[in-house]
């Protein structure tokens, strides 16, 4: 008897470590990466990413509004009624998520014209010089109910398809130019978040490398960095969209989380904004709850989340202001021998200027990482990842600018930017494809001998005849 039952258990041994040397573990990290997308497929010119969870995306690739250094503050509220405007026109049951991407390139003339002699060494001074450059991509996700057999519903497909259309109308109306990637883009735009590479022409891929603190890539290493922790939320109790800096003893605005493109030692970084669209009426009812709870127990602390919710159901009540639930992080990726530490250091510093104090207590990097992932936002935890606030405040907190580039005008005039790269600028402000004005007189200020008669009589501006030219000696 004693050896039937060593027998058996042998034969279990053996089985389970054949099944296991056969098929792995079955560890949720082993197949992390390989459980995320179920395909792309086009739909009308929209390439269309399914989730192996039920959810599928589009992907918008757009312009942030407001230039840089523009000192505009008008455009920063207006960008934020824009996002809170299109969380409300999705509603309950989809999320939007914006992707930032911050990539350091060398500068090339792309231009394609033909220039003369001077030109061509003007623009060869400055070929291979640094910049930052930003790409934006607007990823609207429908969430699929995960606790249905068949979770395809025809009804809400057709919804998701009307809804992605409305939101690149919204966008246009704004003024800003969309275009949803098709299938081979948005193919190509997820492998190369994959690989952590927008720069290069051809796509590779490595192993990875994972452990508490960074996830490491081939010769490359990345760190997540999440802006709150949702056990110790360390926010401003009032936030506008921008802040102030000081230029010269003057203020000047700029975009609030504007200092994400320049992060030193960096090669490429990822800013993800995720807004979860809830139902209002549930949250209100768990708001209510919670605030009972809290006037229960009567003491200062409890007596303040009180007075706080109590602030929040009245600004819904009187302004229709949106519930979501919204999680931020960062993506910075540098090469494997530079030193870590002082993107963190950093990081941490200047959001503490602004009263944000980011979490330290980010060791799930490979979960971040890939419900980073487009169309994968879903997989964020809903208790550890996600916080709740309101619409507006959320949108303060994205990032809204971009840098200066060329003008489309037959009237080029360069000169560069602040990142010491040039730009054609229209002068005159009516030749190019976005009009300023529809008359400019010119003033042309100079020592005798600098050539303003050149300028003005010999220079590009001589295609309108009928504009007044002054010069002074």
């Amino acid at each position: 008897m004693i050896l039937y039952v060593i027998l058996t258990f042998t034969a279990i041994l053996v089985g389970m470590a054949v099944s296991v040397y056969a098929f792995g573990t079955g560890g949720k990290r082993k197949r992390i990466i390989h459980d995320i997308y179920f395909s792309v497929e086009d739909c009308d010119g929209v390439g269309v990413l399914y989730t192996k969870t039920g959810e599928y995306s589009a992907v918008l690739r757009m312009e942030n509004p407001v230039q840089k250094f523009s000192a505009n503050t008008d455009s920063y509220y207006e960008f934020t009624r824009l996002m809170t405007a299109l969380a409300q026109t999705l509603g309950e049951g989809y999320a939007i998520h914006k992707q930032d991407v911050f990539v350091h390139r060398q500068f090339r003339d792309e231009s394609g014209d033909k220039h003369e002699f001077l030109s061509e060494s003007y623009f060869r001074y400055f070929t291979g010089r640094a910049y930052t450059d930003c790409e934006t991509y607007l990823i609207i996700t429908q969430e699929a109910k995960k606790s249905k057999l068949f979770s395809f519903d025809g009804k809400k497909w057709r919804d998701f398809l009307v809804k992605i259309r409305k939101v690149q109308d919204q966008l246009k109306d704004a003024g800003l130019p969309t275009s949803f990637l098709g299938k081979e883009a948005a193919r190509r735009y997820v492998d190369r978040y994959f690989s952590m590479n927008f720069t290069a022409k051809t796509v590779s891929m490595t192993n990875f490398k994972v452990d508490d603190e960074t996830v490491s890539m081939g010769d490359r290493r990345c760190k997540v960095y999440s802006l709150v922790d949702v056990d110790c939320i360390n926010l401003p109790s009032v936030i506008h969209p921008f802040t102030n800096i000081e230029v010269n003893n003057t203020s000047m605005p700029v975009d609030l989380v504007g200092l994400v493109d320049a992060i030193p030692g960096a090669e490429t970084v990822i800013y993800n904004q995720m807004l979860f669209m809830p139902n209002q009426k549930r949250e209100l009812s768990m708001l209510d709850k919670k605030k009972n709870r809290h006037a229960s127990m009567p003491n200062p602390s409890n007596q303040i989340a009180v007075e706080d919710i109590r602030q929040v159901q009245d600004i819904i009540a009187r302004e229709n202001k949106q519930l979501v639930y919204a999680h931020f992080n960062l993506i910075v990726c540098t090469p494997m021998d530079a030193d870590m530490q002082k993107c963190t250091n950093h990081i941490e510093n200047a959001f503490g200027r602004l009263g944000i104090h980011i979490s330290k207590r980010a060791y799930n990097q490979l979960e971040l990482f890939v419900n980073s992932f487009p169309g994968n936002c879903y997989g964020m935890s809903a208790d550890y990842d996600r916080f709740l606030t309101l619409g507006d405040a959320a949108a303060c907190l994205m990032y809204k600018e971009h840098i200066q580039h060329s003008e489309d005008t037959p009237l080029k005039i360069y000169y560069t930017d602040r990142q010491g790269v040039p730009v054609a600028i229209d002068i005159s402000g009516k030749e190019g494809r976005n009009k300023i004005t529809d008359n400019s007189n010119f003033f042309v200020l100079g020592p005798s001998g600098s050539g303003k008669s050149f300028h003005m009589n010999s220079s590009p501006i001589k295609l309108d005849l009928n504009r007044p030219k002054q010069t002074l000696n």
